[in-house]
């Protein structure tokens, strides 16, 4: 039971067989099942597994999709699909997509080649934070490999041009003035924000200049590993005001005082942190080189959305990032870390001494 879709994909998978999944899983995958049928144009999709999926299916009136005892073979199988789809209603997208390449590796008869040409430029002059430096030279670099293009480049901001220093770039590198070059800015404006955020400008490129797109971009090993000088009792903290999500002052110290119990507090940030948290705290300021090898050799680290945590999930760094906006929305931003955990502000009091 396969189907063309209208967006072009021929032969989408229309049966999936779930396994024994907790009650929250047949939710959000029942949810991205009828999503998923939406965007293929696929008049209604089956699903067998737990009863509970059959009585969502009924409860929200997803008319997409159909509930049965048991399949048939050929069907997906929702265990062998990436964790990564429990993200939400934000990640309905990402669900649909990797379902489909669950079901069938597409081959390069079915993936278009890419049209980036080798020794490209790419210009980013609003997407100049860590994190955007992160996500823009990890994608790029994954995608090149995957689509064969030789070399590119990427301009404006220098905090690229850290990135591209301190992180292992075979294909990526940075050039200070080019005579030409591509928008970045515009590419980025496409990602995705149901992917995660590694992914997002992997998927931007594939949708500009074609070719094959991952659901899991793994971060970037570093070109050169930091001497390694023991491990340090000390917490990095990085609770930035010039974050978009900084948590309210008093949160904010009531929490450096909890997890002053793990170690030393250093505060990561410049001087509108100071005004921000108080002067009577250890604060620290490092080009990238340095706080990579600082944060190697921390204990624990604590922030916010941030750009210095997504370098602290690239790298491995045991910590916490607490949501203070939408917790969904962060956490989906930092679900592909494996050395990070997402907690709630309200949480910290609950979970720190």
């Amino acid at each position: 039971m396969n189907r063309p879709s209208i967006s072009g994909r021929e032969e989408l998978p229309t049966r999936f067989a779930a396994a024994d999944l907790p009650v929250r899983d047949c939710v959000e995958l029942t949810a991205g099942l009828a999503s998923y049928a939406r965007i293929h144009g696929l008049a209604q999709v089956e699903v067998s597994g737990p009863p509970a999926i059959g009585e969502l299916i009924e409860e929200f009136g997803f008319d997409e999709v159909r509930f049965v005892d048991a399949h048939q073979k050929p069907a997906v199988d929702i265990a062998a699909a990436p964790r990564t789809w429990r993200c939400g209603q934000r990640g309905l997208r990402c669900l649909s997509d990797q379902l489909v390449d669950a079901a069938r590796v597409p081959s390069e008869v079915d993936t278009p080649p890419s049209t980036l040409l080798g020794g490209s430029v790419m210009w980013f002059a609003r997407h100049n934070r860590l994190g955007d430096a992160l996500g823009i030279v990890t994608g790029l670099e994954h995608y090149c490999r995957d689509n064969a293009v030789a070399s590119v480049a990427v301009t404006g901001s220098p905090i690229l041009a850290e990135v591209v220093e301190v992180f292992a770039c075979e294909r990526v590198s940075y050039v200070p003035s080019p005579s030409e070059a591509i928008s970045g800015d515009a590419i980025f404006a496409r990602s995705s924000w149901s992917v995660q955020w590694l992914d997002r400008f992997n998927h931007a490129v594939t949708d500009t200049f074609g070719g094959r797109a991952r659901h899991r971009v793994p971060p970037l090993p570093l070109r050169q590993e930091p001497t390694p000088s023991g491990q340090e009792n000390v917490v990095y903290c990085q609770l930035d005001a010039r974050s978009s999500t900084p948590p309210p002052r008093h949160s904010a110290r009531r929490l450096l005082s909890q997890v002053a119990a793990h170690g030393e507090v250093r505060v990561l940030g410049g001087p509108d942190t100071q005004d921000y948290l108080g002067q009577d705290l250890t604060y620290v300021r490092a080009e990238l080189p340095e706080m990579v090898a600082r944060l190697l050799s921390c204990r624990l680290f604590v922030g916010c959305d941030s750009g210095l945590g997504h370098l602290a999930g690239c790298l491995g760094v045991p910590g916490l990032i607490v949501s203070t906006d939408d917790f969904e929305t962060t956490w989906s931003f930092f679900r592909g870390y494996a050395s990070l955990s997402v907690i709630p502000l309200a949480a910290t009091e609950v979970l720190l001494p």
